[in-house]
């Protein structure tokens, strides 16, 4: 075959290679692209475009790769009728998005660069709708079924609730939603994450929900339980469930903003007339929550309180840290007719329970500041007295600093628009807190994880690194804890990002004795770097990154008999 050939072929393949990589760049999803009983795969190299209200129909299953981005045109960028785009779930269908902590799976708005943290800011609310799951588990809604607030009530795939409180819906692992909660129709708005009659078959573990314009995650009756999850500047409450949800909740954490957010818990109960089958009292148990609200000066902004519990809800919180409210902590709501069955009801009966649970704010001084009356509304709350004597008494709450190694909210830019991370937030206890101290215990219940520490983190990780949107922005600190080594002058990692090698340098103003060794972002140990006396002044060392899997580690240094710590954030390419 002679050179001109050979050339007009290359040519073709290069054409051809780059219309298959145009082609696979962006895929639209509409609705008539997703039918029942059909299986579909979206992989990593493509990016997905959500148009419209798009349903995944009963028997339908989609499987999404780790590392996928689905991005969705919202309000004034949708081509079809539709307000709004948002994926449905529906009844009978599966979805399993099963990212990796290195490559989390993204659902956000089709205008953000995801290869950029910096185009989409915390503020970016509202610009798509969100994703919605729905099962056949029970829910207490008159005749045990309900539709999707916004979706068309005529819409039977809108619909969930059912008999079957063990089936599955699929799995979220390392999911991050951002920038959702769109006006499905005028008013109303949708959740980050609703999941309306999912079974406890459904497994979500590692899932975030950031900058949503209503409430982070919206559970509707159901048996799902939920484990590793973030929410954070989202509009509306950060956890909010309705109709007698019956699941378990542990490592819940939110962090409020500054600009917005209601409070991080709001707990209701049945919504069904009490004569209805449907009715019913579930007692939902969520252990090692850290919530952090928008700080203790910040009287201007919604968030009132950190628990809100009525409608004849339930709850039992345990092991938990709340932390950063400038109002009140708790409210039970108590009807005046003594005869009701409401929330102090079942809170005299301990079905309305938090226990071993440190609160912290600069207002709260006693029992008396976590717990208020509300007298702004025609319902009124004389169980307080009640419900504080439970509060530091047999429930053993304490009112303490949980010195939690860094609270830090961002800051906002010269404009006072944006929120911005400033790399200070490590919510994680120090090994002075008193969250590792006065443990209640844990219900005998194979799905929680009895840990030695109250709140949502541990002493030594943070299991929020390396896939959400918080560390993308900068709000993660490049170490991990405060520098306790006091001869650590300066510590340094170049190149980070590293593609082969990188360099550690440490500057010590005297000699010390330590171990130096690199660890994954699941806290195994890699390779050990050094193992011995580091002299005065400034020691270098090479680490070779060739042989890793892309993602988060950290080059922990050791001293002193393992009470002083310091550890440094390395990104693998």
């Amino acid at each position: 075959m002679n050179r001109k050939v050979h050339t007009i072929l290359f040519a073709l393949v290069l054409i051809f290679s780059f219309c298959l990589t145009v082609n696979a760049e962006d895929v639209v999803i509409t609705d008539n692209d997703l039918q029942e009983g059909q299986t579909y795969n979206w992989t990593a190299d493509n990016t997905y475009i959500l148009e419209g209200f798009v349903y995944l129909e009963a028997g339908g299953v989609l499987n999404i790769e780790a590392g996928t981005v689905v991005k969705a045109r919202g309000r004034n960028q949708v081509q079809g009728n539709d307000r709004t785009s948002a994926l449905i779930i529906t009844k009978g269908a599966l979805i399993n998005a099963i990212g990796t902590a290195q490559n989390p799976i993204i659902f956000t708005n089709v205008d953000d660069d995801t290869n950029d943290p910096t185009d989409f800011g915390l503020n970016n609310r509202g610009t798509w709708g969100g994703l919605i799951i729905l099962g056949n588990a029970p829910v207490s809604e008159d005749g045990g079924e309900d539709f999707v607030e916004g979706l068309p009530s005529t819409e039977a795939r809108a619909f969930y609730g059912g008999d079957a409180p063990e089936e599955s819906s699929g799995t979220l692992n390392y999911v991050s939603i951002r920038h959702g909660g769109d006006e499905l129709e005028e008013d109303t708005e949708i959740n980050g994450l609703t999941l309306g009659g999912v079974g406890s078959g459904t497994v979500i573990e590692y899932v975030e929900v950031v900058s949503n314009s209503d409430d982070g995650i919206e559970i509707f009756g159901g048996n799902v339980n939920i484990k590793h999850a973030i929410t954070a500047f989202c509009g509306d409450e950060s956890f909010d469930y309705d109709e007698s949800w019956a699941g378990k909740g542990q490592f819940w954490f939110a962090l409020k903003g500054f600009d917005e957010g209601d409070q991080p818990g709001e707990h209701d109960g049945s919504e069904a007339a009490p004569s209805d089958p449907a009715f019913y009292t579930s007692l939902p148990e969520i252990y090692n929550a850290t919530y952090i609200g928008p700080g203790d000066t910040a009287q201007s902004v919604k968030a009132p309180r950190v628990l809100s519990i009525k409608s004849a809800g339930t709850c039992i919180y345990g092991n938990s840290i709340f932390t950063g409210f400038a109002k009140e902590g708790i409210q039970v709501q108590d009807l005046p007719d003594p005869n009701a069955i409401d929330s102090y009801h079942y809170m005299l009966n301990d079905s309305v329970k938090v226990h071993n649970t440190i609160w912290f704010s600069q207002g709260w001084e006693s029992i008396d500041d976590i717990v208020k009356v509300d007298n702004d509304t025609a319902v009124q709350y004389p169980g307080a007295p009640q419900l504080k004597e439970k509060l530091t008494g047999e429930w053993a709450n304490t009112i303490e600093n949980p010195l939690l190694y860094n609270i830090d909210r961002g800051t906002y830019d010269f404009l006072g628009t944006e929120i911005i991370g400033d790399g200070a937030l490590d919510p994680r206890p120090s090994e002075a807190s008193p969250a590792f101290n006065d443990l209640g215990d844990y219900p005998l219940d194979e799905f929680f994880e009895v840990v030695d520490y109250k709140g949502a983190f541990g002493g030594e990780t943070n299991w929020a690194l390396g896939w959400t949107a918080l560390d993308e922005l900068g709000f993660f600190a490049d170490y991990v804890g405060i520098y306790r080594i006091e001869a650590i002058q300066d510590l340094n990692l170049a190149p980070n990002p590293s593609n082969h090698y990188t360099d550690l340098t440490i500057s010590l103003d005297e000699s010390v004795k330590t171990n130096i060794a690199l660890y994954n972002l699941a806290g195994q140990l890699v390779r050990n770097i050094s193992d011995g006396v580091l002299p005065q002044g400034t020691s270098t060392f090479g680490i070779q990154t060739s042989d890793l899997n892309a993602g988060v580690y950290f080059v922990k240094i050791t001293a002193e008999g393992n009470d002083k710590i310091v550890a440094k954030k390395l990104i693998v390419k």
